[in-house]
């Protein structure tokens, strides 16, 4: 706390011993350009002065006088070709005006709802996009010490998890499990359920006894892992719908975009020739 106390003292003692400009803080200068302290107000907030804003306004200080010493290097030595930057400054700024343009458009145009039929449509005429690319899987997941007296009970039930079971089998992970999860009946890739168990555990062959079995078990230090199967698909099979929803509605806000854009293009470019806006001169037809 003193030497906190102590670091802002030294930082006020320096700006009231500044150079003012309009009761301004001179910062640094170099080649022949000056920073003040109101150059920061849209970076930083400097109403309370403290550490953490002296050490920013330090940082952004040495940054500053370090681009202005490279610009200054770079107009020296670049010839005067290689300094014209007018062409890609207006490039640049009339890409930045027709995505302003463009966005500003966009939200006030566009109907952002998408209706779960227009997803199943999308989902059915295009299934062969929508491939799975690992195995996907509906699991229960169980991590539980080996030496715990329901360990075994547990590991049968897990086995033969069925509807009639899942209540009790949820009661005694509650209890005695370190980790118990069903995924609330989602699809997981398997790759998600690999993270949860030991670190040697390989993941084609883990694939392999799930499709085989629906059932799996190991051990590492003291704990027990329990993987149940519900259900399965291989690599490359056709994704679940519930799966693929939220990338069918970005694909369909995403055309939707698209079609917008092109229509506000084409409506502006129309009136632009109707107004005389722009005139063409080439004559395409022969």
């Amino acid at each position: 706390m003193k030497n906190k106390i102590i670091v802002i003292i030294m930082f006020l003692s320096v700006i009231y011993s500044c150079d003012k400009r309009n009761n301004d803080t001179l910062l640094a200068e170099a080649c022949g350009k000056k920073l003040y302290l109101s150059d920061l107000s849209d970076i930083f907030t400097l109403n309370d002065i403290d550490t953490d804003s002296i050490g920013a306004v330090s940082t952004y200080t040495s940054a500053w006088i370090r681009r202005q010493l490279i610009t200054k290097k770079a107009e020296e030595l670049l010839n005067e070709k290689q300094k014209d930057l007018r062409s890609e400054i207006e490039d640049y700024r009339s890409s930045l005006l027709i995505y302003r343009l463009e966005h500003d458009y966009i939200l006030k145009n566009m109907d952002t709802l998408v209706s779960q039929n227009e997803i199943d449509s999308i989902y059915s005429e295009n299934k062969e996009l929508f491939k799975t690319q690992s195995t996907l899987i509906r699991a229960t997941y169980i991590k539980i010490q080996t030496e715990t007296p329901e360990t075994e009970n547990i590991k049968k039930m897990c086995r033969e998890l069925n509807a009639a079971n899942m209540k009790k089998i949820e009661e005694l992970c509650m209890m005695y499990a370190s980790k118990y999860d069903s995924f609330n009946g989602k699809w997981l890739e398997i790759q998600e359920l690999l993270r949860l168990l030991p670190a040697n555990t390989n993941q084609d062959e883990l694939a392999k006894i799930l499709n085989a079995n629906r059932f799996y078990e190991t051990k590492a230090a003291s704990y027990s892992y329990f993987v149940k199967i519900q259900s399965l698909l291989p690599k490359g099979s056709v994704s679940p719908l519930e799966k693929e929803t939220e990338n069918i509605r970005t694909i369909i806000l995403n055309k939707r975009k698209r079609e917008l854009i092109s229509k506000l293009e084409e409506e502006i470019y129309n009136a632009g020739i109707s107004n005389n806006d722009a005139k063409i001169y080439i004559n395409n037809n022969k």
